[in-house]
């Protein structure tokens, strides 16, 4: 891109940021008061968004741990019964 020569094609990149800058401004369909308002406005609904899917995430993760543990009591019983049962038969032998 840069050359050792007097032709050098860094003032061109000047220039293209330059004409980039002009008309950006002039072609912005809002001021820059409105453009910061509008950010603020979609980021607060974002993270609006974002606080409703965890809360919905938070209540799905609390019923599975909620069931869960209903499961594991269930197996829990059945083994301790199987064990009770289990236990006279060996003490037999």
């Amino acid at each position: 891109m840069f050359r050792n020569d007097e032709f050098s094609s860094f003032p061109y990149l000047l220039i293209g940021i330059g004409i980039g800058m002009v008309a950006g401004l002039l072609l912005a369909p809002r001021s820059g008061e409105e453009m910061r308002e509008d950010i603020r406005r979609r980021t607060n609904e974002g993270v609006h968004y974002l606080n409703q899917q965890a809360d919905k995430l938070r209540d799905g993760a609390e019923k599975v741990v909620t069931k869960s543990k209903e499961w594991i009591g269930r197996q829990s019983d059945s083994v301790q019964s199987a064990v009770e049962t289990r236990k006279p038969s060996h003490e037999q032998i």
